[in-house]
């Protein structure tokens, strides 16, 4: 039986209707995952600082040395440098203002496009060595396990993020992680903003600063015998609570602490002194509704790119097929129904007129 031209072009475009919704699932929903090079993300944290007062320290004014709980804001950008196939090269810039002071603390990493974890850069591109590990960013729709690592860029040393539940946050669903990094200050930024060595005499004035159980440490005979200027070393230490939108991946409220404290070696033993540099911030409640405002509307582009598009294309593909299947074949046409005439005379119908013909009137 002909099959209806109608039914091949039903098919044919429930064919291509099916073929573009596995594409879009498959090959565009990855595709447009990807940390896109118009990243350009700027957010503000508020918070106290412990600042170090060089000038009052090299002048020997010991009791203005350090500046405590000092009204701050930090200005964070993230921004995509750089685009390298897989690659993206992500500048992570704080400004931080506290009191009078400004302090720069500027990375720049290297990044895998969708897993946001660091890797080795294109040739000729410095970054900071965090390659397999997160620094900035967490990726779209990230685990609920322990399973992530994290750059600290203080110490350049990478350690465990831990999950520690579900929560909401600002009407959005978050992953809720911790971190928590202790080590030798590496960074070199921060390094430049630190003293590397002090005159013996400056220990000394600090040493009633000091809590009681180091300062009990710092005897006569130990200060005594150590060299002059004195050479200084400093240990950093971060801890980070980060609430993380459950779809998107995008931080909706973030508490940073870092502290920098200052050491002396004397003999076998390393002696902590004071904080140098101690920061405790959060985001912004405007912030933190820019990002929560930020995360709804990514969420729903990705629930319309991965979900109901594909869907809608299967959908629609899968109707058109079967109703080209049902009304595939053409109706065979009726055969004409046969006109009988019967002569007169002989029992076979003839035209009304030939009868009337036939038998006129008398």
């Amino acid at each position: 039986m002909p099959v209806r031209r109608s039914s091949i072009v039903l098919a044919g475009i429930g064919v291509v209707l099916i073929v573009l919704g596995v594409l879009v699932r498959f090959v565009v929903v990855p595709v447009a995952s990807k940390l896109p090079g118009s990243t350009n993300l700027s957010v503000t944290y508020s918070g106290t600082a412990t600042l170090l007062n060089s000038s009052a320290l090299q002048s020997g004014d010991t009791k203005n040395v350090i500046a405590a709980n000092v009204p701050t804001t930090v200005d964070r950008r993230l921004k995509v440098t750089g685009i390298y196939g897989d690659t993206a090269i992500v500048s992570d810039d704080l400004t931080i203002h506290a009191g009078s002071q400004t302090l720069p603390s500027d990375h720049t990493y290297a990044l895998n496009r969708s897993t946001l974890e660091g890797v080795a850069p294109p040739a000729g591109v410095s970054v900071e060595p965090s390659v397999g590990a997160l620094s900035s960013m967490f990726p779209i729709g990230p685990a609920a396990n322990s399973s992530y690592r994290y750059y600290d860029s203080t110490t350049r040393g990478i350690v465990p993020i831990s999950y520690t539940g579900h929560a909401t946050r600002d009407g959005r669903s978050v992953n809720l992680y911790t971190i928590s990094s202790t080590g030798p200050v590496k960074d070199p930024g921060l390094l430049k903003l630190l003293p590397p060595s002090l005159p013996k005499k400056l220990i000394a004035g600090l040493a009633p600063l000091l809590p009681a159980a180091e300062r009990a440490k710092f005897t006569p005979a130990v200060l005594s015998a150590l060299p002059n200027p004195i050479p200084l070393s400093y240990t950093g230490t971060t801890s980070i609570v980060a609430a993380v939108d459950s779809q998107t991946g995008i931080p909706i409220t973030e508490t940073i602490s870092e502290q920098v404290v200052v050491n002396v070696t004397a003999g076998s033993q390393t002696l902590s002194l004071i904080p140098v540099l101690a920061l405790d911030f959060h985001l912004t409640p405007a912030s933190t509704a820019y990002l929560a405002n930020k995360a709804k509307t990514t969420g729903e582009l990705l629930t319309l790119i991965k979900v109901i598009v594909p869907v809608a294309l299967v959908v629609i593909g899968v109707v058109l097929l079967v109703i080209a299947i049902l009304r595939r074949h053409k109706r065979a046409a009726a055969p004409a129904a046969p006109v009988a005439t019967v002569a007169a005379g002989r029992g076979e119908a003839q035209p009304e007129s030939s009868r009337l013909d036939a038998n006129p009137p008398h």
